[in-house]
């Protein structure tokens, strides 16, 4: 018997997904004693390698952003001033830091600025629209100045994951929008995408924000909470889901595993388990924070514990 064969990865949380090439990058980049002058050749490279795939080109950004010092990205950026990735990577981290904290305006007008210095070394590419429009959001500005900014967006680049997400955040309830607002853009977007897009997995956003929502509302309203994946919506979107997402190469995009565990967890407070299971295969070990931090749970532990349950489910 060859030991280890068929022994389920150990489940981590990796910002990089399943890109290797973008893991080892990141563990170099925040290694102790990383020199800016090194950081910058480990960086240009991975841009290099993407080409025009601006799904990859945005995953690595957003990883990048959120992994590296900030000094790093000034670095680069001050560097390379003729470099449409440097500039995009500096308002990107600019962007991260924001979600944590509030930041002092020249801090955001400085990422604004190389936001417009790095569409105009690239038009082509969506992503600085991506960045700016993310901080219109953080900064509640008005539809006025926000559509504008998406359809520069969607005209370069249809499905680009991260402005959806960025759209719907902006159009939610939570955030100044309404609930209606929000559910229109969604049903929009899964009228006219194609199914393996990198949209695929915003469907299932409002239905687990729904759902968290009503289970933090306590009384009667947490006890039924339950009862919203049984609705006519919430099967159809799982359904499609399941049956298609867990399969090696159906979703191409390189947010795939994020929106694994999007559907993991969503068929596991749906109490169907053993549908999740194959859903957790798929995974193979690689957890997102959200959702499983939800209400301030440790995530790693939260999907051991779902996966788990996936496996005991599941005949033998």
């Amino acid at each position: 018997m060859i030991l280890g064969l068929g022994r389920k990865p150990t489940p981590r949380l990796a910002a990089e997904l399943d890109d290797a090439e973008l893991g080892h990058a990141c563990r170099q980049l925040t290694g102790r004693g990383t020199a800016r002058t090194l950081a910058a050749p480990i960086i240009k490279r991975l841009f290099k390698d993407t080409g025009r795939d601006w799904d990859r080109r945005a995953h690595r950004l957003a990883t990048l952003a959120a992994v590296t010092r900030p000094s790093i990205q000034r670095s680069w950026a001050e560097q390379r001033p003729d470099r449409s990735d440097a500039q995009t990577l500096f308002a990107w981290g600019t962007l991260a830091r924001g979600t944590r904290t509030p930041l002092p305006h020249d801090e955001v007008e400085q990422a604004f600025r190389a936001c417009a210095a790095a569409a105009r070394l690239d038009p082509y590419d969506p992503n600085p629209w991506v960045v700016r429009l993310g901080l219109l959001r953080q900064w509640r500005r008005p539809r006025t100045e926000v559509f504008p900014i998406w359809r520069e967006i969607v005209t370069r680049d249809p499905w680009h994951r991260e402005a959806h997400l960025q759209m719907y955040g902006y159009l939610s309830l939570r955030e100044g929008g309404s609930l209606s607002q929000s559910m229109d853009f969604v049903d929009q977007v899964r009228a006219t995408a194609p199914a393996t897009a990198p949209t695929a997995g915003l469907p299932l956003l409002p239905l687990i924000d729904r759902y968290h929502t009503n289970r933090s509302k306590g009384g009667v309203q947490a006890l039924m909470a339950d009862h919203l994946w049984s609705g006519y919506e919430a099967t159809g979107i799982l359904d499609r889901a399941q049956a298609n997402w867990p399969e090696p190469g159906h979703l191409p995009y390189s947010a795939a595993r994020a929106d694994l565990n999007l559907l993991a967890y969503a068929l596991c407070a749906a109490r169907e388990p053993a549908r999740a299971a194959p859903v957790f295969r798929a995974i193979a070990g690689i957890v997102t924070p959200f959702p499983w931090a939800h209400d301030s749970h440790d995530p790693l532990i939260a999907f051991t514990t779902a996966q788990r349950w996936a496996d005991a489910s599941t005949p033998h």
